[in-house]
């Protein structure tokens, strides 16, 4: 008998039952699938009557959203608790386990539906020590309490389910972007998606439609915002592999000591967390093209294990002396000096010249400003709901402007555009008004008043809070009071823009 009073049988019983779940996760694509089944295992575990499972946002400025309620009572767990225990879970990141979940939570003038309930369990899901989610099991006011064995199921349970519920996710959006990508061919919207007639972008499909039934590797290059993305799809739908899958990595998105698990995949026990056995993108990739975004960002300790996968298409899984051998297009970007980094020694000249079979460099939105009318007109019909369109003192405006962000801030400025001009013809007047363009010179207009700014200033004030404070207050009345778009207009978080509102005392009467 152990010490939270469970027999040796009855552990055995719940290893089964857990190993049952994990073989059972193994053929479930679906993320809601997967819920299901993991939360009919824990009411089964731990003889609860209510269980819900709840993914958090990917920010906190998001609201919680609850994927996935089982019950054996007709009574779920209300999502205003759902909320408040992620919440706890986020704040506390550990197992919550109480007689009184409405005392626990300190639960003011509680509804008769808080009023049934009485023991709750909440099991943290994390992923990399941060939570992802939460396991809640509530009983009824007076029912049975959760013991320190169901405690122990808990944590054995929930890396488990962690693992598969990140494996679900991937795998849906995966096949998300293959339909996407699909219904784009079905509408030849593939290398016609690349817009623009200038000699550069004319070019450059000339490349794309040149290279892509080949399987060569292909290295695009450019700054950020030049549609390296959209480069690699239009060759993944020009190629052979066009039903298969596209399967994309930022390499400087994923912290480095998770890179080869991510590219690669791990074994069952290969490292502390490794619950299950996960396939890294490699593998996901198989018969399609993966695409390797800020390649430059890869850390050098792995680059040997790459080369050797692009060299031979083999590689094994972290945990494993097994060879798995794939048939996968490689596609990489960087917005970074390739060269510069070898000569460095951040980056190996072998692998440099293994990706570098087939360089296409995509030119900078300035360096092809006879493109911006087209680029312009073609996003605002995409955003716009009515048939809008610019005047053409609006389109050499926005032609004469530097667009340091490229494709990316050009597209994200024609939509700000296009919520707050209502008018079917926009013209340079309402650019101005905008603060879009207010000069055919670019940026040197912006910089002759920060000059004016800093030399006017002799009295030596916070100049940068006066500065911040007439930005939040002007993309406040801008919005109209809204807070979610003023917060977009100045590419912060809405909770960012609403701590300056107080700090300054502005949107309020």
């Amino acid at each position: 008998m152990a010490e939270d009073g469970t027999s040796l049988h009855q552990r055995i019983a719940e290893l089964e039952e857990i190993h049952k779940l994990a073989q059972s996760l193994t053929s479930i694509v679906g993320v809601v699938e997967t819920l299901e089944a993991i939360s009919g295992c824990c009411l089964k575990l731990c003889h609860a009557e209510r269980a819900s499972i709840v993914l958090f946002a990917p920010t906190r400025d998001e609201p919680v959203h609850t994927i996935v309620r089982s019950s054996q009572s007709k009574v779920d767990i209300p999502h205003a608790l759902n909320a408040l225990i992620a919440g706890w879970i986020l704040t506390h990141n550990r197992i919550l386990q109480t007689k009184d979940i409405v005392s626990e939570l300190n639960i003011q003038n509680p509804t008769d539906v808080f009023r049934e309930l009485g023991p709750a369990l909440a099991i943290p899901l994390n992923i990399g020590g941060k939570p992802i989610g939460s396991i809640n099991l509530v009983n009824s006011r007076g029912g049975k309490s959760f013991s320190d064995a169901n405690v122990r199921l808990g944590n054995a349970l929930a890396p488990v389910a962690a693992q598969f519920i990140l494996r679900a996710k991937m795998q849906e959006l995966i096949l998300d972007e293959n339909r996407r990508m699909k219904a784009e061919l079905a509408h030849g919207q593939d290398i016609k998606s690349i817009l623009g007639e200038s000699p550069a972008t004319r070019r450059e499909r000339e490349i794309i439609e040149r290279v892509a039934p080949t399987d060569a590797t292909v290295l695009l290059l450019g700054e950020t915002g030049t549609g390296k993305e959209l480069a690699a799809q239009a060759l993944h739908l020009r190629s052979r592999r066009v039903g298969q899958p596209f399967v994309a990595v930022n390499c400087a998105a994923i912290p480095s000591s998770l890179v080869e698990s991510e590219l690669f995949g791990h074994e069952k026990g290969a490292f502390t967390g490794a619950t299950s056995a996960m396939p890294g993108k490699f593998e996901l990739a198989n018969g399609g093209t993966l695409f390797l975004d800020e390649i430059s960002a890869m850390p050098l300790e792995l680059q040997p294990k790459l080369l050797r996968a692009l060299e031979t298409r083999t590689f094994s899984r972290i945990g494993s002396s097994v060879e798995i051998r794939v048939d996968v297009r490689v596609i990489a970007a960087t917005n970074m000096d390739l060269d510069k980094a070898v000569q460095e020694g951040r980056f190996r000249d072998d692998l440099y010249h293994r990706l570098n079979v087939i360089p296409l460099h995509l030119s900078a939105l300035r360096e092809r400003r006879e493109d911006i009318p087209q680029l312009a007109q073609s996003f605002l019909s995409h955003f716009s709901i009515s048939s809008q369109r610019f005047s053409d003192d609006a389109l050499k405006r926005l032609a004469a402007l530097e667009w340091r962000g490229n494709v990316r801030e050009l597209r994200n400025t024609v939509e700000r555009i296009s919520i707050f001009v209502s008018a079917n013809e926009i013209t340079a007047d309402d650019l101005i008004e905008l603060g879009i363009g207010s000069s055919s010179a670019g940026s040197a207009p912006r910089m002759s008043v920060l000059q004016e700014l800093l030399q006017a200033n002799r009295k030596g004030k916070n100049l940068l809070e006066q500065i911040e404070k007439d930005l939040v207050e002007e993309a406040f009345r801008q919005s109209n009071g809204n807070v979610s778009v003023a917060a977009k207009l100045l590419g912060i978080e809405r909770h960012a823009f609403l701590r300056r509102l107080q700090k300054y005392g502005l949107g309020t009467k």
